[in-house]
Parts: structure tokens; C-alpha cells; sequence
């Protein structure tokens, strides 16, 4: 669906269909007048703004056969000619369908794209048949427009051996935790590459080199970041300096600044603080004794009384993106809508927060 914006802004238009410009098809038929369930999960622009990738998290299985269990097929990605989507004559079509290129993994649902536009990376968040089994990124040649291969990610440590066996079909199940079922995706230009991979099954972000990756490297993996629970929306800053996680399962943000650094970081260098803030947005009382970090120094807070902070930073609860505070020696302050919200900064190191939203930044 393409929505123009300015229109979307203005009140009149509110419940009404008048900013929608067009709905285009992203999957094909399958049999006449039956187009392909696809469940399309997410939406990723080319560089250049010419093509927009949609992940069909159920690529070109019968609606029936998505609709009986929604877990475990092939996915696909579909390229759409963006100029071909913005024109309306194109409304319920595939006329904007350049191309739709079998993903080779199953249940897709993050995709990132190199900065140079010709590779994307693709997560495989589960397995074949099943809810539970997805531990590939997949290669993707955009200008070829097909698949080139997968780069299996570690296991997970849910405290039993693993693969499980039998791997569990559905969810939930005791027996998760093996597997990364990776969901969103990102790519920071920094360190010349590095994909963040938001894993929903073992609770934490894969950090990984974008060019290792792609050249099918041993150690494409560089470590892991542990978040909340099952991760699913991922977000980069413009600058590449910061990751943000929305963990769905635990009802809260998680973000990383200096993140792949951190991933390997020993616990000795690890310093961070911690506060609360209730969510009608006015500060909650910080326990006695509890430390924050402001301008690279540690204060501790008396009798539990909040203190005045010069700078804020809004964080939506639920959001799949983050705004941190770019400067990086400045306290990062955030605002929940309706959960208590933990808020971290992290000198190279990232402690996972305990409960609620949570904001985690570098003061590096």
C-alpha cells in the first residue's frame, strides 16, 4: 500500500481512504484468480529509492496453506519499481513487480542492503515446516536478482543440548532457545560493514561482518548482544552509531551505541547506570544508592529523589525504532507511553536491562 504523507498528516482525512494512493500486488497468482498468500512482513528501499524490497514471509504458498499454519515456508522477496507503484493506474496490480526472487530460507522477515545497493542480506526465521529452526542469512544479488547462499548463525545456550530433538513445530515451547529465528535486520557502515540481526529465539542481536558475509568467510559471526525477549523490529541511526531492538515479547526497546565493539568487550570494562521512568511520563524514583552517568562521570542518586536532566529523548513504548542521543557523552533520557521504561548508558560494555523498555547508549 503507498500512502502519500502530507495527506496522511491532515485531520480531515482522518478514518477516511484519502491518503492511500495505490495498493499494489506483490505476489503472483498460483492458479487463476488466486494469488499467493506472500504474508508481506516488511519494506526496505534501494539505496537509490528506485526499488523497494518487500519480504513475503510465506512467499507463494496457497492462502489455505498459510492460513492452516502461518510458520515454515519458502520465502521470497518481490522488487517493485517504486515509480510504477506511486502511479495510481497501477492500483491491484503486478504491474509494479520487476521481479520476485525465491529466498531459499523460510519465514523470512528482515532484509538490509549493502551500501553500495547490490547485495541484500535476508534472515531465515524459521524452519522448514516448522515455527521453531531458523538460524540462516541468506545472500541475495540484487542486480542478478537471485539467491547466491546462506551463512548459518551459532546456536543459541538455553541450558539443554542442542538442535533439539524433534525441533519444536509451534510455539511456545519449552524447547526454543537453539535456534536464532532471526527476524529484523540492519547494516551500520561502520567498521567498513557490520549487520545487526534482531534473534527472536535466543534473545539477543547478532553482530556480523557485512563482507565475510558475502564472501562466505568462516567468522562472518562476531558475537552477540543480549536484549530482551524475542526481538523482532530493528533500527539503525543515519550515522551508523547506534541499534535499537523492539522486543515483543517483553514489551520494550533495547538500544546499543559503539555496539560492535561491545559485543566483544570483556565484563571488566563494562560501567553502566540505571534509572526508571513511570509511564505517564513523569520520572519515577530512582532506588537509594543507584548510579547515573552524566558527562562521563558516575552520581549517586540520595534517598531514591529523581534529579532535574538538561536533555531528553523521547523513546515511544512499542516503537520498532529508537532515537538515542548522538552525543555520545550526554546522558540518553527517554519517555514511556504506558510501561515503566529502563534507561542504560554503557561504557564499553552492554549489560541487558531487567525489565520494562530500555534504552542502552555508548559514552564512548
Amino acid at each position: 500500500m503507498v500512502i502519500d504523507l502530507a495527506k496522511a498528516m491532515e485531520p480531515a482525512n482522518d478514518a477516511t481512504q484519502n491518503a492511500i494512493v495505490s495498493r499494489v500486488r506483490v505476489t503472483p497468482d498460483i492458479a487463476p484468480n488466486t494469488p499467493a498468500s506472500g504474508q508481506p512482513v516488511n519494506v526496505v528501499l534501494s539505496p537509490d529509492r528506485r526499488f523497494a524490497y518487500i519480504v513475503n514471509h510465506s512467499g507463494s504458498v496457497t492462502t489455505k496453506a498459510a492460513a492452516d499454519f502461518q510458520h515454515g515456508h519458502a520465502g521470497t522477496v518481490t522488487v517493485l519499481n517504486v515509480a510504477k507503484a506511486l502511479d495510481p493506474a497501477n492500483n491491484m496490480t503486478l504491474n509494479a513487480v520487476e521481479a520476485i526472487i525465491p529466498t531459499g530460507n523460510f519465514g523470512p522477515v528482515g532484509l538490509a542492503v549493502t551500501a553500495d545497493g547490490k547485495h541484500a542480506l535476508v534472515s531465515g526465521s524459521e524452519g522448514d515446516g516448522d515455527e521453531d529452526g531458523g538460524r540462516v542469512i541468506t545472500v541475495v544479488d540484487l542486480v542478478a536478482r537471485k539467491a547466491l547462499h546462506h551463512i548459518e548463525l551459532g546456536w543459541g545456550n538455553p541450558g539443554f543440548p542442542c538442535p533439539p530433538t524433534p525441533i519444536p513445530h509451534a510455539g511456545p515451547n519449552l524447547a526454543f532457545g537453539c535456534f536464532t529465528d532471526t527476524n529484523g535486520l540492519v547494516i551500520s557502515p561502520r567498521h567498513g560493514g557490520v549487520a545487526f540481526a534482531a534473534n527472536g529465539g535466543t534473545h539477543d542481536v547478532s553482530v556480523i561482518d557485512v563482507a565475510k558475509t558475502l564472501a562466505r568467510a568462516p567468522g562472518a559471526e562476531i558475537g552477540r548482544i543480549p536484549v530482551g525477549t524475542g526481538p523482532w523490529g530493528i533500527a539503525v541511526s543515519p550515522d551508523g552509531a547506534w541499534i535499537a531492538t523492539a522486543n515483543r515479547e517483553s514489551a520494550r526497546v533495547d538500544a546499543a551505541g559503539n555496539a560492535r565493539r561491545q559485543a566483544v568487550a570483556p565484563a571488566r570494562h563494562r560501567d553502566h547506570a540505571r534509572w526508571q521512568i513511570r509511564g505517564d511520563h513523569r520520572r519515577a524514583a530512582r532506588p537509594a544508592g543507584q548510579r547515573r552517568a552524566v558527562g562521563g562521570r558516575h552520581r549517586r542518586a540520595q534517598g531514591g529523589r529523581p534529579r532535574r536532566r538538561r536533555r531528553q529523548r523521547d523513546v515511544s513504548a512499542g516503537a520498532a525504532a529508537v532515537a538515542c542521543s548522538a552525543a555520545t557523552t550526554k546522558m540518553a533520557c527517554c519517555r514511556g507511553d504506558a510501561h515503566a521504561i529502563h534507561c542504560l548508558v554503557a561504557k564499553g560494555g552492554i549489560e541487558p536491562p531487567t525489565q520494562g523498555f530500555s534504552v542502552l547508549c555508548s559514552t564512548n
